[in-house]
């Protein structure tokens, strides 16, 4: 028998990049049904129908549905490629301003744009995963959705049986652009990395004759060679959001050498900076509903009106390949390297072992095998250590629903300066989210 894959959420504009790798690898996945299942009954639809004839028109042999039924989608079910947003990014951008408006860091995995966010989708996730156990409990469930830190963490501590793996592409899309400005396959070589999701660093970056190329990196940054990287992700390429967020990660290696950041660290170690350069009134949440939204949902109503998908194409990119790539793995025991979302357990032997931490890890058809680490320095685990601490929290609140627990945890976010402030923010932030968040008391 062939395999089902979900797309839960899957009337998402990130769906589409994963719905062409899909299509073009059908055939070595093995898959034969595909359905995209969504609350949202007319964003699935336009997906939906879009997808049925741009795979048919294609010559694809799998079977395309769509549904807003959740128990009809997950009944013997494979894989679940899961990315989700309660809210969508209206929502978002609500967050964002609201952050803003008291003068800290909005982000959506990061700071109180981040803690809003987990506390509207781990209500939504404890829901799915306990139909995952009802209609498939051997399905394996790949997590896109953010913030993956605390939702991760969240997963981990409710349901520890479950067969998944929590994942993101910013760590190969990084290392994607440090290879090619190394003139490299990125192939050819390994990178050694530790932390948590959005927040880690690399500390080697070996090719495959043995030579560790961190340090010719580190020698051109520090000398001025370099003030920036080219991007690797083609969906990103000449977004300023981006091009900034690559230029601000040379600069916060610059400001601490030893290691390599993930470009996240940004909104952490340089928040003042961060809220600068934001505006206010438009947000990134607004540009990407005026931008990528308005154009997937245009392009298949276009598609749908003209009966016809076959002037009309999907990009294959880093979004797509990365989750593709993993299921792959699983599907063929292949035990490629892969960087993931996983209980520490000892890996990193001076951390919590019971933490969730993101490393480099060997992916079969018996989940993922974490490297071994060892120590880290004091600097990088005392920023964890703070940072864990806060998911932890988070977790806990949207689990309690504890007002006092989300206080503390707001507190705890570095991207906030004081009690006062905090507080604000988590009061409007509540006020803003009574249709998503659990009672806080």
């Amino acid at each position: 028998m062939g395999n089902k894959f979900v797309m839960v959420g899957g009337g998402s504009t990130q769906s589409p990049g994963i719905l062409e790798v899909l299509r073009q690898r059908a055939t070595e996945l093995n898959l034969t049904e595909l359905v995209l299942y969504d609350i949202d009954e007319h964003r699935v639809s336009l997906l939906g129908q879009y997808t049925k004839m741009y795979y048919a028109e294609t010559g694809s042999k799998v079977n395309v549905s769509f549904t807003t039924n959740i128990d009809e989608a997950f009944t013997g079910a494979d894989f679940l490629f899961m990315q989700i947003r309660p809210g969508l990014n209206a929502q978002r951008a609500i967050d964002e301003k609201i952050c803003l408006s008291h003068g800290v860091v909005g982000q959506e995995t990061c700071g109180l744009g981040g803690f809003s966010f987990a506390l509207r989708v781990i209500p939504a996730v404890r829901q799915i995963i306990q139909k995952v156990k009802e209609h498939c409990p051997d399905a394996w469930i790949l997590n896109y959705t953010n913030p993956e830190a605390i939702l991760s963490e969240a997963i981990f501590t409710e349901f520890p049986e479950a067969k998944c793996l929590c994942i993101c592409d910013m760590p190969i899309s990084i290392e994607g652009a440090i290879a090619k400005y190394l003139n490299k396959d990125l192939r050819d070589l390994t990178f050694k990395y530790f932390g948590l999701n959005h927040f880690g660093w690399w500390t080697a970056i070996i090719d495959k004759n043995g030579a560790d190329l961190l340090p010719q990196l580190r020698e051109d940054v520090l000398s001025g060679k370099i003030d920036t990287l080219l991007m690797s992700n083609d969906e990103t390429v000449g977004d300023q959001y981006w091009i900034e967020t690559y230029k601000q990660m040379i600069k916060i290696f610059k400001r601490f050498p030893k290691y390599f950041p993930n470009c996240y660290l940004q909104y952490y170690l340089t928040p003042d900076e961060m809220v600068e350069k934001d505006n206010p009134t438009f947000t990134r949440g607004d540009f990407v509903t005026n931008g990528r939204e308005k154009r997937i949902y245009l392009e298949c109503e276009r598609v749908i009106a003209n009966g016809s998908a076959k002037d009309s194409h999907l990009h294959a990119g880093v979004h797509g390949n990365y989750i593709v790539d993993i299921a792959h793995a699983i599907i063929h025991d292949t035990r490629e390297r892969f960087t993931v979302n996983i209980m520490n357990n000892g890996s990193i032997s001076n951390f919590d072992p019971k933490a969730v931490v993101e490393l480099p890890a060997y992916v079969g058809a018996a989940g993922a095998e974490p490297i071994v680490v060892g120590e880290i320095p004091t600097f990088e685990k005392g920023l964890m250590e703070s940072q864990k601490a806060y998911e932890k929290l988070t977790v806990e609140a949207a689990l309690t629903g504890s007002y006092q627990t989300a206080l503390e945890a707001v507190v705890l976010n570095k991207t906030i300066p004081n009690l006062t402030v905090g507080k604000a923010v988590l009061d409007e932030l509540y006020a803003a989210n009574k249709e998503w968040w659990p009672e806080l008391t």
